[in-house]
């Protein structure tokens, strides 16, 4: 079955703008989820995690752009499982590594688990960026006030 390119394109930037993120390489998350209070400033951490944002932004619009303008629905499920879900885990993981600043370490790790859950609603149901549902609201709800801005900035 083959979808209007409108609709899929639609949900393709509505996937990379509430995922925000995105990365050509994959790691896995922390086994905790935990992220260290280290020495960073609460403004060098937005400015490296927002930088880090914004580069997987363009990095995953052009990575759409590669599916054409009329995709079909296996292939936009194996694009976001095999490319947009790696890629948004791997942004999230980059921000984990940056650690937080001081006082701030149960706020980022709890925006981080946010962001992972959503990963995961769309790992397992790929096609829920075309439903309407906002899977990362809950992040951006604690994140955009932090000044975390560049992640999930249609959320």
């Amino acid at each position: 079955m083959r979808f209007r390119g409108g609709l899929i394109a639609g949900a393709l930037i509505l996937l990379l703008a509430l995922g925000g993120c995105g990365s050509s390489s994959s790691s896995s998350s922390s086994a905790t989820g935990a992220v260290p209070a280290t020495g960073i400033t609460k403004a060098d951490f937005l400015k490296r995690a927002n930088a880090i944002c914004v580069k997987g932004n363009a990095e995953s619009k052009a990575a759409a752009e590669k599916l054409g303008a009329n995709p079909s629905e296996g292939q936009i499920v194996t694009f976001v499982r095999s490319t947009e879900v790696p890629a948004v885990q791997a942004q999230i993981d980059a921000i984990r590594a940056l650690g937080a600043p001081p006082g701030d370490a149960a706020k980022i790790a709890e925006m981080l688990k946010l962001a992972e859950h959503a990963v995961k609603e769309v790992r397992i149901q790929p096609t829920v960026i075309s439903s309407g549902v906002d899977v990362f609201a809950g992040f951006a709800h604690i994140a955009h006030p932090y000044g975390l801005t560049s992640c999930a900035p249609k959320s």
